[in-house]
């Protein structure tokens, strides 16, 4: 009995050092990290299942939510942009009141897209089971339930499949009566996740936040020159949200000229950047911070230019 308590504990152990290993990968600092646009299409769905559930429509949904939930990313919703782009007509066509008027030529450009295929899902038989001594034959076979996709990554300005990734992920199951099991369950509740379907798909989904975010918001974050004001200051785009502290040093420069791969004719990297000066921040604000310039000319500052961590004021 000590010994199969053992092995219980044992095992138990590993999987929380598992589950451990592939949360904290998704829980870096989002501050630290850049965030870029995405859109979230509606999978394509190739899996025979016997409910009437909408899988492509339901995925889409979990991913999105993800991805929100992940805040590394600018989520935008590109299926539904036809009903805003109505709304925003019946606003600015003068039948409306002017007060919180949403602004024409305001909708965030999508720099990739995140679509999905559907390859598995369901309930199936395995060949696991116990083996007898005599004679020699398997018997008792398992069930599992197996959600499996293969996810693509799309450059929007080149067109170009920056990732492509099959995942796929089984749960014991102790039946094959799918009907019965999710007859009065809604794809993507709270029941929903404690069925062997559900435990999948959250590892499914899991997986493929962690690949996206691998393959497009891996980039650490440098703030940029967003106001340049009299009197020797300039504002940078960012503050609390991503953690700037008062008293840090920026050196601006200007960005490289840019490396392009002659085969593809794709920018693969830009030469070192010239400094042009120095700043340091003097006050922090929710979503900005105000700097001083400590070295070089205002007048050589311009918008967008990039800043680089320089040195912390000790205290």
């Amino acid at each position: 009995m000590r010994t199969r308590a053992s092995i219980v504990l044992i095992l138990a152990f590993r999987a929380l050092v598992c589950c451990s290993g592939c949360s904290s990968s998704l829980a870096t600092d989002p501050s630290a990290y850049i965030k870029p646009t995405v859109a979230v299409m509606k999978f394509e769905n190739r899996a025979q299942f016997p409910m009437r559930w909408n899988l492509g429509g339901g995925m889409r949904d979990i991913l999105v939510d993800r991805l929100v939930a992940a805040g590394r990313y600018h989520v935008i919703e590109r299926p539904e942009l036809d009903s805003i782009i109505r709304e925003l007509k019946i606003q600015n066509s003068g039948m409306t009141r002017k007060h919180a008027r949403a602004e024409v030529g305001r909708i965030k450009n999508v720099q990739y897209l995140i679509k999905a295929t559907i390859t598995d899902f369901g309930h199936v038989s395995t060949n696991s089971g116990f083996m007898s001594a005599k004679p020699m034959k398997m018997w008792g076979a398992s069930h599992k339930a197996v959600m499996g996709m293969t996810l693509y990554v799309v450059d929007v300005e080149s067109g170009e499949i920056i990732t492509s990734e099959s995942i796929e992920e089984s749960v014991r199951a102790s039946d094959l009566s799918v009907k019965a099991r999710y007859r009065d369950v809604s794809l993507g509740g709270s029941v929903f996740y404690r069925t062997p379907l559900g435990r999948a798909t959250a590892r499914v989904i899991d997986k493929a936040v962690g690949r996206v975010t691998r393959s497009i918001a891996a980039r650490p974050w440098q703030p940029r020159i967003a106001l340049i004001q009299a009197g020797g200051m300039v504002v940078i785009n960012g503050g609390r949200n991503r953690r700037v502290q008062s008293g840090v040093s920026y050196e601006v420069y200007k960005l490289g000229s840019p490396i392009v791969d002659p085969d593809t004719g794709d920018v693969i990297g830009h030469q070192p950047g010239q400094a042009i000066g120095r700043i340091q921040v003097c006050e922090v604000r929710p979503e900005c911070s105000v700097a001083n310039i400590l070295a070089g000319s205002g007048q050589n500052f311009q918008i967008g230019q990039r800043c680089r961590l320089v040195a912390i004021q000790q205290q």
